[in-house]
């Protein structure tokens, strides 16, 4: 039997899913044939497939997106209802990027150059082999990762609108608590209210955090990113 072919769907109809893209990334690109230059130059047909359907589910389910409420007595839409629903699909837009190959925790241990001596005798080893593990295919380290290759001042901006007292303010440390927030509505059905664009106080564990971000804010990174990722260099 032949290999399994490769599922190219939204290039095979790129007429319709570019311009549901160039509508999601209208804002980053001063005409639309900037946008067109911009999607031909993207090296593989693979990774072009990918951005059509990663921009596409961006603006049905996020930019142009709301969770609507059919409850009499009750607003169509809520605002922490529908920006936890768009919070929470940006991440999972994010993690679904990763082009490195998910392995188990015990595939990761047996692995050659992974190094692991066995037997582990001791807690403490095994922990390390884990952390080890979670850096190299956690999910967190994908958000991390994203949020690094955004602009200086991207990142500056950004940093700027979350305080977690006694922690540094770095863009791994935001990107930390923003996957955080992420992992508890999904893992404890806790709803995202803290991201208003106005000055909330809250606590992260024993810390306290001021928080400025604003739902605005994460659809403009998410954007700048999605750009990033998908931009080839020109040499």
């Amino acid at each position: 039997m032949g290999s399994k072919s490769t599922d190219l769907r939204y290039l095979d109809a790129a007429d319709k899913f570019r311009k549901y893209a160039y509508l999601a990334l209208e804002a980053h690109f001063p005409t639309r044939n900037d946008f067109d230059r911009y999607f031909t130059a993207i090296r593989s047909p693979e990774r072009q497939n990918l951005f059509l359907k990663t921009a596409s589910f961006y603006l049905f389910l996020v930019k142009s997106g709301d969770w609507v409420v059919n409850v009499p007595g009750s607003n169509d839409v809520i605002d922490y209802l529908t920006n936890t629903y768009k919070y929470i699909t940006i991440f999972s837009l994010i993690e679904s990027l990763s082009e490195e190959r998910f392995i188990e925790f015990h595939d990761f241990l047996i692995r050659r150059r992974s190094n692991v001596g066995f037997p582990i005798c001791c807690k403490e080893t095994l922990d390390k082999h884990y952390r080890n593990y979670k850096e190299e295919f956690g999910s967190i380290q994908r958000c991390i990762r994203f949020f690094l290759a955004l602009s200086a001042t991207r990142q500056d901006e950004l940093v700027s609108k979350l305080e977690i007292k006694g922690t540094d303010a770095s863009i791994e440390n935001f990107a930390k608590y923003l996957y955080q927030l992420r992992s508890k509505y999904v893992h404890g059905a806790e709803l995202i209210v803290n991201i208003t664009g106005h000055k909330v106080i809250g606590r992260h564990g024993d810390k306290i955090v001021v928080c400025r971000l604003s739902i605005s804010d994460m659809l403009a990174f998410f954007e700048e990113g999605l750009k990033v990722y998908f931009q080839e260099v020109r040499t």
